[in-house]
């Protein structure tokens, strides 16, 4: 690890690095980024208490319409403002969380995996596509990014084949829960956390002794008195009560909004639930594809929709041509090794077969996930994974890290990252950055009126 001076530089470099470029390719000109940002000036300039966040809409469903309950997207928004009542403020907040997310996920990876370098990791983290694309932005999944980082620390931490004995058992659990109720309030891939949390429950309750550090197991003993197996039994559920006290704080942002709507405001997806879907059941390769690419340089998906519209978009950036040529057939080629490399059973690391069982495992519940749903199988729906996956590839490339060329490679490939996605962020700024409409949102925050930048969609709670 560099010293705390070297550490502190490099997280200072990387965080303006990314705010940079969530400032640059805000994408204003979507009415998705919009109407974020106007729920957390809504809260600023109106001093109301935001009882709903996210828009729930679809291309799939123009009927749908509805908010999620809870108040953390407005109050992460609008409070910000209150410190530095500039239209960047959310921004600053936004990627000082995504940061810190990116920071504690490389020094996680590096704990668990010593041979590989952590300044490398911690920059590959915070300039891979989705990383930086899905983590600096005013918009929903951005905000899951740190909290998806907690959860997965605290998911392996909990399960006796992978924990590295981080963290006790109080903190893992309470992390889950944190994480699983932050996320509650921004996106429906909560949904996904759940299964996992339910087998680390599973796993704990029947190996109380590999995930509570106590020397033997803990059982109900039949002969001791109604008090003693009371405390006794009490041991074996104590996850349950860790996990309880991690939700407390998102849980008291989420339950003034069900007293005072009841709690039927909560069944807001139901609009895209069907029996069975089997265009999307078809689309297995192209969900495993997309699942593995999260973890890669998957640039194609961030500067077009088709590949006429990405070529065109490299031609007239030939200052990024080169770089991006390169990165987009690395990616590519990327996601292929991380394929290939799940069949491998020998590992220097005793972690690495128990992995791959998570990682399949997590892929079929997100592959399923889409026979009951009109949604399509888009890659930001399980964007909330990212953090396994990652952890996993950096497994993979784990094998090569005692190869010096494998060392030039690797930084070559970063360095020509860096000058692509700063390439990028500058060719984008004419029309998705902020300060398209930066004096307009200054304009509303000094008169206390968000309407001066626009109306919440018709319908909206909040």
């Amino acid at each position: 690890m560099p010293s705390r001076t070297k550490l502190i530089l490099l997280f200072a470099l990387l965080f303006l690095f990314r705010l940079g470029f969530g400032l640059l390719e805000s994408k204003w000109s979507g009415e998705d980024q919009l109407q974020t940002y106007l729920i957390g000036l809504k809260c600023y300039t109106t001093g109301t208490w935001p009882y709903f966040g996210p828009d729930v809409n679809g291309i799939e469903n123009q009927t749908v319409q509805n908010q999620i309950p809870g108040a953390l997207e407005g109050l992460l928004i609008g409070l910000p403002f209150y410190v530095f009542p500039i239209p960047e403020a959310p921004y600053i907040f936004l990627n000082l969380m995504s940061t810190a997310g990116a920071f504690l996920l490389a020094r996680y990876i590096q704990k668990r995996i010593p041979t590989l370098s952590f300044p490398l990791l911690f920059l590959w983290i915070s300039i891979c596509p989705w990383s930086l694309h899905e983590g600096t932005t005013i918009l929903n999944p951005p905000f899951n990014f740190l909290p998806s980082v907690l959860f997965f620390i605290g998911f392996l931490e909990t399960l006796p084949a992978l924990s590295q004995k981080l963290l006790k058992p109080f903190w893992a659990n309470a992390l889950m829960g944190f994480s699983v109720f932050w996320t509650m309030q921004f996106h429906f891939s909560f949904v996904y956390l759940l299964p996992l949390t339910a087998y680390s429950f599973w796993i704990q309750f029947n190996n109380p002794a590999g995930t509570l550090g106590m020397k033997k197991p803990i059982g109900i003993d039949r002969s001791l008195s109604a008090s003693k197996a009371f405390i006794s039994g009490f041991k074996k559920f104590r996850f349950l009560l860790y996990f309880v006290a991690g939700a407390a704080p998102m849980l008291v942002l989420i339950i003034p909004t069900y007293l005072k709507y009841g709690l039927f405001r909560g069944n807001v997806a139901s609009g895209f639930g069907v029996p069975f879907n089997p265009g999307n059941a078809l689309e297995i390769h192209t969900i495993l594809a997309r699942f593995l690419s999260l973890a890669c340089f998957e640039m194609p998906r961030f500067i077009g929709q088709h590949n006429s519209e990405r070529f065109q978009f490299l031609l007239q950036n030939p200052a990024i041509l080169v770089p991006g040529a390169v990165l987009w057939i690395g990616g590519i080629l990327q996601a292929v090794f991380l394929f290939l490399a799940w069949f491998k059973t020998s590992s220097p690391f005793p972690q690495w077969n128990p992995l791959k069982k998570v990682l399949a495992g997590a892929f079929l519940m997100v592959y399923a996930s889409f026979w009951f749903t009109v949604k399509l199988p888009m890659s930001h729906i399980y964007f909330i994974l990212f953090p396994l996956i990652m952890i996993y590839s950096c497994y993979v490339w784990s094998y090569f890290a005692d190869n010096p060329r494998w060392g030039f490679a690797v930084r070559l490939w970063l360095i020509l990252a860096v000058g692509f996605q700063a390439g990028y962020a500058v060719a984008k700024a004419p029309q998705d950055s902020l300060y398209t409409q930066r004096e307009v949102v200054a304009k509303a925050l000094r008169e206390k009126n968000y309407r001066l930048l626009g109306e919440r969609r018709a319908g909206s709670l909040y």
